[in-house]
């Protein structure tokens, strides 16, 4: 059975002098993303050594869900908000769960 949900790693490297103006906001998206209809987990953290490096974990319903996510005008404020402020662009990878396997 084939799982259609989407999965993101997302890597923000925040210039240190922004990271205090960007954790504000950063955590607003998190809040109002947890609201959004197949939005099944949305972690915002940062490395203990490597505080200006933010990390976002998040798990979609479907392909859909996620598109319409990014869609959304406070996604593209965010985004818009960040530009100047990172030190790289945003790193996403994407993940899947790996199979159950008989023990």
């Amino acid at each position: 059975m084939k799982n259609d949900k989407i999965i993101t790693h997302v890597k923000l490297t925040v210039r240190p002098e922004f990271i205090e103006e960007v954790l504000p906001p950063a955590d607003h998206i998190r809040k109002h993303t947890l609201l959004e209809e197949g939005c099944e987990s949305f972690m915002l953290m940062r490395k203990s050594n490597e505080p200006n490096k933010l990390i976002i974990i998040a798990i979609y319903a479907s392909r859909q869900e996620y598109d319409w996510h990014l869609e959304q005008d406070y996604i593209k404020v965010f985004f818009s908000f960040l530009e100047g402020k990172l030190m790289a662009p945003p790193t996403t990878y994407y993940l899947e769960e790996c199979p159950n396997f008989p023990t």
